[in-house]
C-alpha cells in the first residue's frame, strides 16, 4: 500500500499533487493508498472530493483520525 503525507502541502496545490498520486497507483495496479491529512477539515474534505469525482471509495482510519483510506479498484 503506497502511502502520501500531505503535510506541507497548500492546500492549492493538494487536488494536483493527489490526482498524480492516484494515477501512479493505478498504474502500479494498487487495491488502496493512504493519505496522510492530518486533523484539517479543509484537507479531509479536499481528498474526499477528489476521490468522489473519480467514484473512488474512501473512509477515515478509524485507528487514525488524520489518515484517509482511497480504494482504487
Amino acid at each position: 500500500m503506497e502511502t502520501i503525507d500531505l503535510h506541507g502541502i497548500k492546500h492549492s496545490d493538494v487536488s494536483r499533487v493527489l490526482d498524480e498520486f492516484i494515477w501512479e497507483g493505478m498504474n502500479k495496479k494498487e487495491k488502496v493508498i493512504e493519505v496522510i491529512t492530518g486533523k484539517s477539515d479543509q484537507m479531509k474534505r479536499i481528498v474526499t472530493v477528489l476521490a468522489e469525482e473519480y467514484n473512488l471509495d474512501c473512509y477515515e482510519d478509524f485507528k487514525n483520525e488524520g489518515k484517509i483510506i482511497i480504494k482504487l479498484v
